[in-house]
């Protein structure tokens, strides 16, 4: 009978972890909990540099015997009897959060308030994924990625679509709702094992105390003169020991498998993903690169070109009329003087557009400082970079950016009263944010300057959102990944 349970839900864990890799996304199962030794070259890091603790030597090796004879021992054994016993808690609070709060919502879904339940049931599984993916892969040395969640931003329809039309917080949803009678089995048949396991380690400790009971699992009746029965059963659970353990290690990676395919993404996804987002970035950076270009030859035509046209008309007349009219040559001269100096500002102008002197001589930190205080609205900076850092061209160049044209924003449309420049590190990332006081109300425009903005900073795989309600206040926050600043030449 009890053969016959075991075998049963070991064909449902089976056929539940085959099941939820045919989710779409192509998920692939997780590496089981059983590690190899140093020996096979798998964790080959890990003695080497001292590690493993004291049961060091019970890591899995090549052999599989002394892998299935060490499995009691091995922390492995511990992580994962520890996660399913833990199962069933989490598993039945998350089942009654997120069904009573999706309940709940659909039932009060006409008066307007269920959607916001729904939205707060989505949302606790989004959680509960969280931790999910923390128990299921305790003691792992590599875990896999979680899979990407839509940005809750933007205006009302935006957040709401992203929201209920994300296919991973659905995902989260599908498995707390699988969990909950998943996590009960494993924790049956886990406990009924070690139940028993112990049960005939541990008998000569109490066998004395109980002679004459009848033992369960037809093992027959307990005398307390029968050394060579109590024998018996106690090698009998030693040698179930690894049997138990084992078990316990494979229901733990059959679970792992079924949180990878519904609550993480695998390789092939993600670098999917990636050269997705990568295409996109590529693209708006041409686009961005060709606008610009297309700026400067504007700028080029009608400026300083139309000004040294000039200059060479001037120039010509004067060397025409010097023997004639010398006072008239002079007044020509000195007109194209003044001809060249407005040609040579406007290039300077230009220039400055393109890669600002200050930006590229002294840093991110001092060029910003020479433009924070030229607009109308009084503006702050606080900056916990350290003084005189550099970052690469591209990082400086995207965040300066950033700066110029939400400062340029806030002087033309927010009638702002006070503005704030921040800058920090942040988890590897540069975080530069331009808060003002004003009326709100600014958008990402397809054709505008935070649109171009950005895709500048797309370009350098950062991201960047605006919040700004109705009535103010607005924040303008970009996210640039570090890279290595380059080394001065000299």
């Amino acid at each position: 009978m009890i053969a016959a349970a075991v075998l049963i839900v070991g064909l449902l864990l089976i056929l539940a972890g085959l099941g939820s890799a045919l989710i779409p996304g192509r998920a692939t199962f997780a590496r089981p909990g059983v590690d190899r030794s140093p020996g096979d070259g798998a964790d080959a890091g890990d003695d080497a540099d001292g590690g493993g603790g004291p049961f060091a030597f019970a890591r899995r090796s090549a052999n599989p015997v002394r892998a299935f004879l060490l499995s009691p021992i091995h922390p492995a054994t511990w992580y994962a009897t520890g996660a399913i016993a833990l199962g069933p808690c989490t598993a039945l609070l998350a089942f009654g959060m997120v069904v009573g709060l999706i309940s709940s919502g659909l039932t009060v879904l006409l008066a307007g308030v269920g959607i916001l339940l729904v939205a707060f049931g989505i949302e606790a599984a989004r959680m509960a994924a969280r931790v999910e993916r923390w128990r299921a892969f305790a003691g792992e040395p590599t875990r896999p990625l979680a899979h990407p969640y839509r940005p809750l931003r933007g205006g009302f329809v935006a957040v709401l679509r992203a929201e209920f039309l994300d296919e991973a917080r659905w995902r989260d949803v599908l498995y707390v709702g699988i969990n909950l009678p998943l996590a009960l089995i494993e924790f049956t048949v886990v406990a009924m094992m070690w139940l028993l396991t112990l049960y005939l380690v541990t008998m000569p400790a109490w066998y004395d105390a109980v002679a004459g009971t009848s033992l369960p699992l037809g093992l027959g009746p307990l005398s307390s003169h029968d050394p060579g029965a109590v024998a018996l059963r106690t090698a009998l659970g030693a040698g179930l020991l690894p049997v138990t353990a084992s078990v316990s290690q494979l229901v733990a990676g059959l679970h792992r498998g079924v949180a990878t395919s519904l609550l993480c993404t695998s390789e092939s996804r993600e670098l999917r993903r990636q050269v997705e987002a990568l295409r996109v970035s590529r693209s708006a950076v041409l686009e961005t690169e060709a606008s610009e270009l297309h700026r400067i030859e504007r700028d080029l035509h009608d400026g300083a070109q139309q000004r040294l046209v000039m200059l060479t008309i001037d120039l010509g007349l004067a060397g025409e009329r010097i023997d004639e009219d010398p006072a008239a040559a002079k007044q020509l001269i000195l007109d194209g003087q003044a001809q060249a100096r407005e040609a040579l500002a406007e290039i300077r102008d230009l220039v400055r557009g393109i890669a600002p002197p200050i930006l590229v001589d002294r840093g991110l930190v001092a060029a910003i400082q020479s433009i924070a205080g030229r607009g109308p609205v009084p503006t702050s900076l606080t900056s916990s970079l350290v003084a005189g850092e550099r970052f690469a061209p591209a990082t400086e160049r995207a965040a300066y950016f950033v700066v110029t044209e939400a400062l340029t924003n806030v002087s033309k449309h927010s009638a702002a009263s006070r503005c704030e420049i921040r800058c920090r590190r942040e988890n590897g990332r540069l975080v530069v944010e331009v808060w003002d006081d004003g009326a709100g109300g600014a958008r990402l425009e397809p054709s505008g300057g935070l649109a171009g903005l950005e895709s500048r900073v797309a370009g350098v795989d950062g991201s960047f959102s605006v919040t700004s309600p109705p009535g103010g206040p607005t924040l303008v926050r970009a996210e640039i990944p570090l890279a290595p600043a380059p080394t001065p030449s000299g």
